[in-house]
């Protein structure tokens, strides 16, 4: 059952919600994987990018330290953000490539906002890069914000494939329906949320370390590469790998 979750009750690295969420996994993977270990790259080209935000995006844990949307005006987005600069070439690259990209977390939607508000203030053009359209929390999956959905994040995946690459799910459409699948890429700092997601067919997830989060050098370490995207910010025109 869903509920609210602070920090203090999980018993991993990470002090997401989603700690405390009950997740299928696959038995078959070993105890001793590392970060970038969960995940494979994948024949097809990434359509889409989901990112958590807690501890992923952010070297902090926003819902744990209970920050309100009215503060984010005022804090520092390079203490708080886990490589602010490598993150917004990251994502100004991905939609400069027409590559699409989201947030799947079970923080606070109208926090994420105002992050995402202001890290891409000079950037967003003629239109938000992130906006409700591609941010998906609790708030949209039967319970409030900052509570566990169940299923974990295979539910708010499964909802940005149908909304943003146009999956559609059932016995006629299988086929359809993996192919959407494995061309997402999912960053995420729990590892059950990332070994659900691989056992729901998202191949390309990968875990990220929850001190460190979403850094240029995890990236070059391997993460990009677990993510199916080993290539893609080798040389600021290069083209990505497939």
């Amino acid at each position: 059952m869903s509920r609210d979750v602070s920090p203090s009750s999980s018993s991993s690295g990470s002090s997401d919600p989603s700690t405390s969420e009950t997740v299928s996994v696959d038995a078959s993977a070993p105890d001793h994987e590392t970060p970038h270990e969960i995940g494979t790259e994948n024949q097809q080209p990434v359509s889409l990018v989901v990112f958590d935000f807690d501890q992923t995006i952010l070297r902090i844990h926003s819902w744990g330290e209970r920050i309100a949307p009215g503060d984010v005006a005022s804090r520092d987005l390079e203490t708080d953000v886990a490589d602010l600069d490598f993150f917004k070439r990251f994502v100004l690259k991905l939609v400069n490539r027409n590559i699409k990209v989201a947030i799947a977390s079970f923080g606070q939607y109208e926090v994420i906002q105002k992050y995402m508000d202001r890290i891409f203030r000079d950037d967003d053009g003629d239109g938000q890069i992130f906006s409700r359209h591609n941010i998906t929390t609790p708030s949209q999956h039967g319970t409030d914000d900052g509570r566990c959905v169940v299923g974990g994040k295979v539910p708010m995946l499964d909802y940005l494939v149908e909304k943003m690459l146009g999956g559609i799910r059932g016995e006629s459409n299988q086929g359809r329906w993996r192919r959407c699948t494995a061309r997402v890429a999912f960053a995420d700092d729990d590892e059950r949320n990332i070994l659900g997601a691989r056992k729901a067919g998202y191949g390309n997830s990968a875990l990220v370390d929850p001190k460190k989060g979403f850094t240029e050098t995890v990236w070059h370490e391997g993460l990009g590469k677990a993510l199916g995207m080993g290539e893609f910010m080798s040389c600021e025109t290069g083209d990505q790998g497939e």
